[in-house]
């Protein structure tokens, strides 16, 4: 009975092994922009170029570490997983090597999605904090919102969608200098 357990499993992890073209690794390069943007599937994410293509939001490079105010060019090395069962597929992207990094003068605008409403979710509220303690972006990003701190109180407590726009603060902080 054992040895019969043992082909079934054996049978079974063969069965579902890696082999079955499921699974694809090539070399891409990625550009990653200066800034990163909110996300909801991320908190926050890069915003990144494959090869030259549209730009989508991504949680991480492995190996990589960003720094805001930068604009990177990257090797990496994409594995892409197909589920067969659903037709959807998953990428993860590690760090084969920079090839440029350029620095973006403080003064570049970018505009972050700081509420919306999202299908399904509700109202979603990326910035936190008090005028006291300060705001954070998705507990991650400090926010210098100088004069813009009570209308950002008051456009989140009446749930209006709210974008703001930046420019790059010291220790990678967010300055707002529009909000809409």
């Amino acid at each position: 009975m054992k040895k019969l357990l043992f082909l079934g499993i054996a049978a079974l992890l063969v069965a579902c092994s890696a082999d079955d073209g499921t699974v694809t690794e090539q070399e891409v390069n990625l550009v990653i922009d200066h800034y990163k943007t909110t996300s909801i599937f991320y908190g926050t994410a890069l915003i990144v170029s494959e090869n030259n293509g549209d730009r989508f939001e991504l949680g991480h490079v492995s190996g990589f570490e960003f720094r805001p105010g930068n604009r990177y060019t990257l090797s990496a090395s994409k594995t892409t997983v197909k589920n067969d069962g659903t037709d959807a597929t998953s990428s993860s992207y590690d760090l084969l090597t920079v090839q440029t990094q350029d620095t973006i003068p403080p003064n570049t605008r970018f505009s972050v999605p700081l509420a919306t409403f999202v299908n399904g979710v509700g109202y979603v509220k990326w910035i936190i904090g008090n005028a006291e303690t300060g705001y954070v972006l998705a507990n991650e990003i400090p926010i210098e919102c100088e004069q813009f701190c009570s209308e950002i109180i008051n456009k989140l407590s009446i749930q209006e969608p709210l974008t703001g726009e930046f420019e790059h603060g010291s220790d990678g902080s967010y300055i707002l200098k529009e909000l809409y």
